[in-house]
């Protein structure tokens, strides 16, 4: 019987071209760690460009002993499989409400509280605010509880200094609680959230684009909010400008809507979901501007805006999800096709449960997949995944 051969006897050319055609950053990890060769030969190739990660929660976050490692399963779009990773040991039951670029996570330790960032590649943990200020009248605010629905930053947060959050939030009084969402803008490093932008919009979504936050609401209009402040103010000093657009051609009828940025525009995806099962298909559209002529000609200073819908995707990639979708070209990633890549994200509006889950909560997780534009249907992926006790994907 011949013995096993080393996988270091493989020709050093052979290795490279085979790690060439190895997209997966984990698969690329694990091969680097079979010996000296395969290190070599995936150094030698850098490595692609990669696409986002969709974090899978487990149904029960059980608590662990203090030496113990946690893993999560995150899905990978470039080789189709799921892969288990260390995360960080004190996430155990957080919910999590978005991501940011470089590995961070957004996350409430306690449901509707505890809100925070942690980086998964370093561990690196930040604050987020619990509170916000609002006025109550006669020049006076008052502090309240809020818990985040959706985040989004304007810069990496890893130095504070020039990065502004934006969020959609459920401020925690009898009053607001059952109303329209709010929305509001910080400074990273603030122990409180600013009033200075809570308008009642029942928004739907946040992306920073061209300098300044834009809060999509379900009927589809925008605000705008550019944040203004000097480096050496005080954390809580934070004036915004705000801008409303009532867009033309707005579409009313959505499981939900998300804004992305792709090739210079902001796009707006709608979630075809009818009567709030599976998710059936998507419409994306592009904001157009058009200027309005006055007795003298045209006004440079009013402008119409408007949603034109696109007739196909014309090789995108988008990844929609509230206040961190990113876009991709599919050129890009041989193999990879276009279409609109979505998550399970239909808790967003179930404020009760994630603030006063007295049974078990139940956060969707089958609702997954991609939509390779018309006239296909959605796939879905993980069709059978049971809910979770602690957050969805």
């Amino acid at each position: 019987m011949a013995a096993r051969r080393s996988w270091a006897d493989i020709p050093a050319d052979l290795v490279a071209e085979i790690a060439r055609h190895v997209p997966c950053l984990e698969d690329r990890v694990r091969a680097a760690r079979a010996c000296r060769t395969w290190l070599r030969g995936v150094l030698t190739n850098p490595c692609p460009l990669q696409l986002p990660w969709l974090l899978l929660p487990y149904q029960n976050a059980a608590a662990l002993p203090p030496y113990a490692t946690r893993r999560a399963s995150f899905f990978c779009v470039l080789c189709n499989r799921a892969h288990r990773l260390a995360v960080p040991h004190y996430t155990e039951g957080a919910r999590f409400f978005g991501a940011y670029p470089g590995g961070w996570l957004f996350l409430a330790y306690g449901q509707s509280c505890g809100h925070g960032l942690i980086n998964l590649r370093t561990h690196e943990s930040l604050y987020l605010p619990d509170d916000i200020i609002r006025p109550v009248g006669d020049g006076l605010a008052r502090q309240y509880p809020m818990f985040i629905r959706a985040a989004t930053l304007s810069a990496p947060p890893a130095t504070f200094e020039g990065c502004v959050a934006a969020a959609i939030i459920t401020v925690l009084t009898p009053q607001c609680f059952f109303g329209p969402s709010h929305i509001t803008v910080w400074r990273m490093g603030s122990h409180v959230a600013s009033a200075s932008c809570t308008f009642g919009l029942d928004a739907e979504d946040v992306i920073h684009h061209n300098g300044a936050f834009h809060f999509l609401t379900r009927h589809g209009d925008l605000l705008i909010c550019r944040p203004e402040f000097q480096d050496e103010a005080p954390l809580g000093r934070l004036q915004v400008r705000e801008e409303f657009r009532e867009m033309l051609g707005r579409v009313l009828n959505a499981g939900a809507r998300y804004l992305v940025e792709c090739r210079g525009e902001l796009l707006m995806v709608l979630r075809v979901q009818p009567h709030q099962e599976a998710t059936w298909s998507f419409r994306v559209f592009r904001m157009m501007q058009e200027q309005v002529s006055d007795a003298d000609g045209i006004d440079a200073d009013h402008a119409r805006y408007g949603w034109t819908e696109l007739p196909a995707l014309d090789g995108r990639m988008l990844f929609v999800g509230r206040g961190c979708s990113r876009s991709f070209e599919a050129a890009h990633f041989p193999g990879s096709q276009e279409g609109v890549y979505f998550l399970d994200d239909g808790s967003f509006h179930a404020a009760p449960m994630i603030c006063f889950g007295d049974e078990p909560r139940q956060y969707g997780c089958c609702n997954n997949g991609v939509w390779s534009g018309p006239p296909d249907h959605a796939h879905h992926w993980f069709p059978l995944q049971r809910p979770s006790t602690y957050s969805s994907p």
